[in-house]
């Protein structure tokens, strides 16, 4: 099996436990991993999966999560107008948190906001929160993200990074999810940065990762 994102050879591995039994790849170049085609979810079911999220814009909780996230991925940004959350979900949370700090935001989600507003513009700062896990094959989504960018401007990722080892990835809370489809170590994140121009500022080792758009 070749990688979706790079091409390489792969190394295969079965997880199971009391919920599936998944037959996952991992790329031997970019460390990229990804489950087989046949655990995928139809369209229907991933919606309904989206649906049950209880992520509702009056929660005092889930939004100071994103403060937070506002608060490291923002600093030191310089000055920013416009922003694309990508991905913004059934209630654009992280949208009405950034519009209260006075930024202007679009929103783009493939279920609940698909118009392409942002398709012949361009944005300081792109972010896409937890949203990549989901797309089976993410570098045509990243290209396009990448070309929404002003030169110098910020494409911010969250997502959980994984540790390279199976033995933590067969127990790992991330790959529950079955709408959990692939899995980026900060390798991966380097071959996207090599491959799209992008340069990687910083990275908190975890979850988030802000790359800028090389002049």
């Amino acid at each position: 099996m070749k990688c979706h994102l790079c091409n390489g050879e792969t190394e295969e591995f079965i997880v199971k436990n009391k919920k599936f039994e998944h037959k996952y790849y991992r790329c031997n170049s970019c460390s990229f991993i990804f489950v087989e085609e046949d655990a995928l979810l139809k369209s229907s079911e991933e919606l309904e999966r989206y649906k049950m999220h209880n992520n509702s814009i009056e929660d005092p909780l889930y939004r100071e999560y994103f403060y937070n996230f506002i608060d490291y991925a923002f600093e030191n940004l310089g000055e920013v107008q416009n922003i694309l959350d990508y991905g913004s979900g059934p209630e654009p949370v992280l949208a009405s948190v950034l519009r209260e700090k006075g930024y202007t935001v679009d929103i783009y989600d493939k279920y609940f906001s698909s118009e392409k507003v942002h398709q012949d513009r361009e944005y300081d700062v792109v972010c896409t929160t937890e949203v990549v896990e989901h797309i089976y094959y993410p570098m045509e989504v990243l290209k396009e993200l990448t070309e929404c960018l002003k030169k110098g401007g910020y494409l911010i990722i969250m997502t959980n990074f994984h540790r390279d080892s199976w033995e933590h990835f067969r127990n790992w809370w991330y790959i529950q999810d079955p709408t959990h489809t692939v899995f980026y170590s900060l390798k991966t994140f380097k071959f996207i940065a090599e491959e799209l121009n992008l340069k990687i500022m910083k990275n908190n080792g975890k979850n988030i990762i802000v790359f800028k758009k090389e002049d």
